[in-house]
């Protein structure tokens, strides 16, 4: 079994804004019924946008643009069209 090695990433040249950036990368495996909670976040201070704070179980994504939402809601629709091949036909209540 072999080892691979993980490398920072080189800081994005002229950009300040959260374009295209994840500051935390992690996995996550979810399973059975998740507690869920969505909100607006004001900015904290000055003229910029507020964010959208989407909490399922105990994680927690902070969007910040709606572009950022935009990829997010394309990957879970994605998700949802490939249940029933990775899970099976739902079953009756």
């Amino acid at each position: 079994m072999s080892i691979q090695h993980l490398t920072s990433m080189p800081p994005l040249k002229g950009r300040s804004t959260f374009d295209n950036r994840f500051d935390v990368a992690s996995q996550v495996l979810a399973a059975g019924t998740q507690d869920v909670a969505v909100r607006v976040l004001p900015p904290l201070s000055g003229p910029q946008q507020g964010q959208i704070g989407v909490r399922v179980g105990r994680i927690l994504i902070y969007v910040a643009n709606r572009e950022a939402l935009e990829s997010f809601v394309a990957a879970w629709s994605q998700a949802e069209r490939l249940a029933n091949e990775a899970f099976g036909p739902p079953l009756p209540r």
